[in-house]
């Protein structure tokens, strides 16, 4: 009931003109962060920072707008960035990852508990942004991406060589997650601070 709560909450954000234009925004950052300040180690191996600008779409606008932003940011960065042809497994892999980071950061609220008054309450809000960090990186990246990009032949022509492959992906994505869980915090909880601060003055005028 709360899952079905917050996509229908969600969905009626899109009737927001605010909405939309931050999302364009955001939408913009991703592809900016993906397609140009990425490191590319090969066909199969990709680092870059850009998941931050979904995360934050999905924590301000909740799931249903994380998750179409998501095929929109996969769709959007094809045309600007074309590498190969399109393949939509990765757009809706990656609509994934934005309906994930909208389920369990929708109405996150840093400022909303006490840390001397309520310090597990505290803490758990901080622990959805690490549990939704971590989810993405084994479902989304690891296992989903890894699927995707060996069903299309990008890796694995020999078992030895898809392994080799996997492994890395393993070490990549492990020490991207550490600099995620570190970095994460750092940008969303300004983002939602903020986006609260506007919301409270545009409700008093």
């Amino acid at each position: 009931m709360a899952v079905f709560n917050s996509f229908k909450r969600s969905l009626s954000e899109l009737r927001s003109i605010r909405c939309l234009t931050i999302v364009g925004v955001f939408i913009a950052i991703f592809v900016v962060l993906d397609g140009y300040f990425s490191i590319r180690i090969g066909d199969s191996l990709k680092i870059n920072f850009a998941y931050l600008a979904l995360a934050a779409i999905g924590m301000l606008f909740g799931p249903a707008v994380g998750m179409i932003s998501g095929f929109a940011c996969d769709l959007v960065g094809y045309f600007a960035n074309p590498v190969g042809a399109f393949i939509p497994w990765f757009a809706l892999i990656t609509a994934l990852e934005g309906l994930i980071y909208g389920l369990f950061l929708y109405d996150f609220m840093p400022n909303k508990f006490d840390r001397s008054k309520n310090a597990i309450q505290y803490f758990l809000q901080y622990g959805r942004i690490f549990a939704a960090r971590i989810i993405v990186v084994v479902i989304c990246n690891l296992l989903l991406n890894t699927f995707a990009l060996y069903k299309c032949g990008f890796i694995g022509n020999t078992e030895e060589g898809f392994w080799a492959i996997v492994w890395a992906r393993i070490g990549t994505n492990a020490a991207g997650l550490a600099i995620a869980l570190v970095i994460m915090p750092a940008v969303l909880i300004p983002v939602r601070l903020a986006y609260s601060r506007f919301s409270a003055v545009n409700r008093a005028r």
